[in-house]
């Protein structure tokens, strides 16, 4: 656990790991240079729990914390927490026995809710199978960053965080991972996750976005052998979280970009029937937004795009599917 000028919220999550059913575990926490009640918290708990190993260094940034705890990890597995965020008791009992019984998974989250200014919000509830958490990778992120147990021996062939992914080191690290193992995700909410003003999830959020569309561009050229346009890659993750396109070009190389992914993750994948149906369903449902969206320009060019729609899944002329786009038609 990397802490920096956590001292507002520290005890809050040092005692939620402490109060884990799993007990079996050193609690290696990273204070990356704080300045404020930071030590001398860390270091009362250091001298109650001798699970605990705190490390001092001066102020090097999130990822120097990172990759300096998992260096002096001693475990089988990894797990993440931030210092301003709560584990419920038995995250790490259900992630430890999940990981026991499916060791193709080398990477697992949970579920997670959200706490904005200490109040519950909603929750993020992402895929749990790993074709589809692979698929999910193209449009955002596939596994709660703070939430997950990694298998210490994938974060080592990846050689840890890259120095210089900043504001995207969770990012930079799934995609690398991605070619080597598979992802999960317990579906049980077991993280609160806490958002204020000192969160690092709230600060500089447009860096991270353009940092994650340049990730992505890169290990998107890399699988297709194929150079796509850096606005159709922001606008995969403009379909996830928006905001409205402003363009029907914009739109065009989007919705282009979505079958060809498409394409590669059904065939590369090994995707078995059930996955392809899932893959192949949520690229249609994202294709056809993006036709509702084009009818603000012209009408031929949404029923193309509703058109590739269908082609990508025909479940989209059932009418529960109809109906739900008017609905959403309508609300624009």
């Amino acid at each position: 656990m990397p802490a920096y000028n956590a001292g507002a919220y520290l005890r809050d999550a040092v005692s939620s790991i402490l109060d884990q059913t799993f007990r079996n575990f050193e609690f290696i926490i990273v204070n990356d240079g704080s300045s404020d009640a930071t030590a001398s918290i860390l270091q009362e708990y250091e001298r109650i729990d001798t699970r605990i190993r705190v490390f001092h260094q001066e102020n090097q940034g999130m990822i120097s914390a990172l990759n300096r705890g998992c260096r002096l990890a001693r475990g089988q597995y990894i797990a993440r927490m931030d210092a301003d965020d709560i584990s419920y008791s038995d995250r790490l009992e259900k992630q430890f026995e999940h990981l026991e019984r499916h060791q193709q998974i080398g990477i697992l989250g949970t579920w997670i809710r959200k706490l904005k200014n200490g109040v519950p919000s909603e929750s993020w509830c992402p895929p749990t199978d790993s074709k589809m958490l692979k698929w999910t990778l193209y449009f955002g992120v596939n596994v709660a960053h703070p939430s997950v147990l990694m298998r210490r021996e994938i974060v080592e062939k990846l050689n840890f965080y890259r120095p210089d992914a900043i504001h995207g080191e969770d990012v930079d690290l799934w995609l690398r991972a991605s070619r080597i193992t598979e992802f999960g995700n317990v579906p049980e909410v077991l993280y609160d996750y806490r958002v204020w003003s000192g969160s690092t999830s709230h600060v500089d959020q447009q860096i991270r976005r353009e940092v994650h569309v340049r990730l992505l561009a890169d290990y998107i050229q890399s699988t297709l052998s194929y150079g796509p346009p850096v606005d159709a890659v922001a606008g995969l993750r403009q379909t996830r979280i928006g905001p409205p396109f402003d363009s029907l070009k914009h739109i065009q190389l989007t919705a282009a970009l979505i079958q060809k992914l498409h394409q590669s993750s059904v065939q590369v994948n090994a995707a078995n029937s059930k996955e392809r149906r899932e893959i192949s369903w949520d690229a249609a449902k994202r294709v056809a937004s993006l036709a509702l969206q084009a009818l603000r320009y012209d009408t031929w060019s949404s029923v193309s795009l509703l058109t590739q729609a269908v082609k990508l899944d025909y479940r989209l002329l059932s009418p529960a599917a109809l109906m739900t786009g008017l609905d959403r038609a309508f609300q624009k």
